[in-house]
């Protein structure tokens, strides 16, 4: 009878000591995976960070698309009303880059870039709308030709104006526009920036 070879005796020593192995292993509670999906960087949810991003976006969109009602205001009155309304608009967009600040880092290349287009178009704003309502606020209602050509500066700048395109953005990375497709911020921002 032929003397088994030395590798079907490895084979066969692997295969007991594996399932012996096995035994000791499975023995005892199942416990939970040590390493958890990370919840921002790398390995990430890009849907679940992209929605943050345009949910950052969503809070200045709504106090600058809330543009006050004139009728019935003598020119006090519309002084008072804008100034309020730019106020709330800096108040959006400062809210609006401390959440960007808290997204933290992107699940895909080149996300963090998207942030810091978003964030630097976001403060270019606010500077621009900083500037109207001091304009606004420096006008005198009671010069009424001074007032009409203050206010005649301030719609001419806030025309002018150029906010940042969140979503284009996001559009540049194959990867983010797929998850920005599925991510409920951004289904709502697409309604809110969509040409009517």
């Amino acid at each position: 009878m032929p003397r088994p070879s030395r590798l079907a005796v490895a084979v066969v020593l692997g295969g007991l000591l594996s399932v012996s192995g096995c035994a000791t292993v499975v023995s005892g509670a199942p416990t939970a995976d040590p390493a958890p999906r990370p919840a921002v960087g790398r390995g990430a949810d890009p849907v679940v960070w992209v929605d943050k991003v345009c949910g950052a976006v969503l809070t200045y969109t709504t106090p600058v698309l809330a543009q006050p009602n004139f009728d019935g205001a003598d020119l006090a009155g519309i002084k008072q009303r804008l100034s309020d309304y730019l106020a709330a608009s800096q108040t959006g967009l400062q809210q609006s880059r401390d959440q960007l600040g808290q997204v933290g880092a992107s699940p895909v290349g080149g996300g963090d870039d998207t942030i810091t287009r978003i964030t630097t178009g976001l403060e270019k704003l606010q500077t621009d709308i900083t500037a109207a309502k001091a304009k606004v606020d420096a006008a005198d209602p009671n010069n009424v030709p001074a007032f009409q050509a203050a206010l005649g500066d301030t719609q001419t700048s806030l025309q002018q104006v150029t906010a940042p395109d969140a979503l284009g953005d996001l559009r540049t990375s194959p990867r983010l526009d797929k998850a920005a497709q599925q991510a409920a911020n951004c289904t709502q921002l697409q309604g809110i920036t969509a040409p009517r």
